[in-house]
């Protein structure tokens, strides 16, 4: 047995030596009293009535009272039951390349180094995202599956050198292979790949491959670039040999950030590129853009063990001993007491009954202990139909938005929020999300108005801004809504001076205020691309009571460690057959270049 905060058991030996000084220095003043006004011949018969040994047993049974209490203050632990815990957020992997390029010194110290401190502060900043790492070089292989893991994560990023990949060159086709793979292990995720590199696509084609993936793996890739264009020598470390490197030729290699080969590989899949810049300025840009359009679903953890507490047991014993201790007067005969204590007594019993846990009282049912899985109240069996009505709207407005059937989806929706109102807290989520994805509706549907019927574009949004006010009400944090609300409205003023005649001016010359009277295109903050329009909404999460198994915080899972430690090996094998085949002086398949 162990205790939730054990300090209260310091109070019980100091609180009865407290009480026991109290009694003897009663007991010494009555002795006192007593021997003033009464004669030591007429003090027997007169405290004859009076039974030492029931005041001494009613003092016992209030020390032991008070034992019981401090031990229930302590709270102790005893048992353990299983709980799921969820989160909210989205699958993110990082490809890195650890190629010898990137020990080219451009940028300080190197591009290496540069590249996993940004990506360390760029994983800072997430809370209940998934992250992963691929790290490459002349091919390529996952250093880290994707894990709600952060420690285990930080180790991975911190492990990547030059050394990782054995096999020399820089391959990004066969990063965007491996983060494919990656992200097939985990079906109904957003494939979101940010790749790192300095551009020098020395084999395969990577346009292509990232093409293809986003076409059959719906796979969205933002790149990063490291370096400058003018690019610097690549100086080997002393462990290497010192020195630069050279081609066939012995001449020094000078590498260059390829900057329209990054566009390209972006703009393939809908994504967009950053120049990382010397503060890891790319990746917050990223990190700002997918805080609104990467949609936010329910990661279901694994269960977790939680102590049980175990008061009630304590408590119940020290209100007893109490009761008790009332039971037994001070005199030798105290039956007209009993009738009235053991009303006093049978009125406790039924008062830790009712005080007694809920969860323990539906765990001893049998219909309950059945139907009621671990971590979920079971009051949710209640109103099953009732609330799978809201569930099955929401999914609906969901499809419907993805179809681009509006109204549709803004009907589901509303229907939604009307059919699940509850002061469960998962439920309150769950009605957040559906206002979150009511507004998304209500802008996309203003849009289609915006030119036609202006009016209509502006009645529209207005009632988007005012659902993301109510998901912002009912979870205040969420940078989401609030940005998109901001946006929405920046637009509807905006379309408003639009509709609005300009006013006369006496002046031919143009003024500050008929210039700040054009509309506004697109939202002066890179939260969406390109002027693209609020973030698709997080009816992508399934829709309510969605989850997958997955990884506690602080702890991989099995499978995750299972891929990380074949992947290990694999390229360990690969490397050994390299070498052996380098040291027999074997040709290779086909000339590469090694940085």
């Amino acid at each position: 047995m162990s205790f939730s905060d054990p300090r209260w058991l310091l109070t019980i030996p100091t609180l009865g030596a407290a009480l026991l000084w109290l009694w003897h220095r009663h007991d010494v003043r009555q002795e006192a009293a007593l021997a003033r006004f009464v004669s030591p011949h007429l003090r027997g018969p007169l405290t004859r009535s009076v039974s030492v040994l029931r005041r001494r047993l009613r003092r016992g049974l209030l020390l032991a009272a008070l034992a019981c209490l401090g031990v229930a203050l302590a709270g102790p632990l005893l048992g353990y039951r299983w709980e799921l815990i969820e989160r909210r957020g989205s699958e993110i992997v990082f490809a890195v390349d650890t190629s010898r390029s990137m020990l080219t010194a451009d940028v300080r110290p190197n591009r290496l180094s540069r590249a996993k401190l940004a990506v360390q502060d760029f994983a800072a900043q997430l809370d209940g995202d998934a992250v992963g790492i691929v790290a490459f070089a002349g091919s390529a292989f996952l250093s880290c599956p994707i894990t709600l893991d952060y420690r285990a994560f930080d180790e991975s990023l911190n492990a990547l050198d030059t050394q990782t990949i054995a096999r020399g060159g820089t391959n990004i086709a066969s990063a965007i292979a491996e983060a494919r793979r990656a992200f097939s292990r985990r079906p109904d995720s957003d494939r979101t790949l940010i790749l790192i590199t300095d551009g020098e696509d020395l084999e395969g084609d990577a346009v292509a491959a990232a093409r293809t993936a986003a076409q059959q793996a719906h796979l969205k890739i933002y790149t990063v670039g490291v370096g400058t264009v003018s690019g610097d020598l690549i100086k080997l470390p002393a462990e290497a040999g010192g020195g630069y490197v050279v081609d066939e030729n012995g001449a020094p290699v000078r590498s260059r950030l390829d900057e329209e080969k990054l566009k390209a590989i972006a703009a393939a899949t809908g994504g967009f590129y950053a120049p990382l810049g010397v503060g890891g300025e790319g990746l917050q840009l990223i990190h700002q853009t997918l805080l609104g359009t990467i949609d936010k679903r329910e990661q279901t953890f694994r269960q977790r063990r939680v102590a049980i507490e175990r008061y009630q047991w304590p408590l119940a014993a020290a209100l007893v001993l109490l009761l008790v201790s009332l039971m037994i007067g001070p005199g030798r005969r105290a039956r007209a007491r009993v009738p009235a204590a053991a009303s006093l007594v049978m009125l406790s019993v039924l008062i830790v009954c009712g005080a007694w846990p809920n969860s323990l009282v539906r765990a001893a049912t049998p219909s309950t202990a059945t139907t009621s899985a671990p971590g979920v109240p079971a009051s949710a069996g209640v109103g099953v139909g009732a609330a799978a009505k809201p569930a099955s709207e929401f999914k609906s407005g969901t499809q419907a938005y993805r179809a681009g059937q509006f109204p549709q989806a803004q009907q589901a929706f509303e229907q939604s929020i009307k059919g699940a109102p509850s002061t469960d807290p998962k439920r309150l989520r769950d009605q957040q999300d559906a206002y979150y994805n009511l507004g998304d509706t209500l802008y996309r549907a203003g849009q289609k108005r915006e030119q036609s019927a202006p009016q209509e574009a502006i009645k529209l949004w207005t009632d988007a801004v005012k659902a993301y006010d109510t998901a912002l009400q009912l979870r205040s944090d969420d940078a989401d809504s609030k940005y998109n609300r901001d946006f929405v409205q920046r637009k509807i003023d905006a379309l408003r001076q639009q509709q609005s005649p300009p006013p006369p001016s006496p002046s031919p010359s143009p003024s500050p205020s008929s210039s700040k009277s054009q509309p506004q295109s697109s939202p002066p903050s890179p939260k969406s691309n390109g002027g693209a329009p609020p973030n698709p909404p997080p009816a992508a999460n399934g829709g309510p009571g969605s989850g997958g198994a997955a990884p506690s915080p602080g702890q991989m899972s099995r499978e995750e460690a299972t891929q990380l430690l074949d992947a290990a090996k694999g390229e360990e094998r690969a490397g050994q057959a390299g070498g052996a085949a380098q040291a027999r002086g074997q040709p290779p398949d086909k000339p590469f270049k090694n940085w």
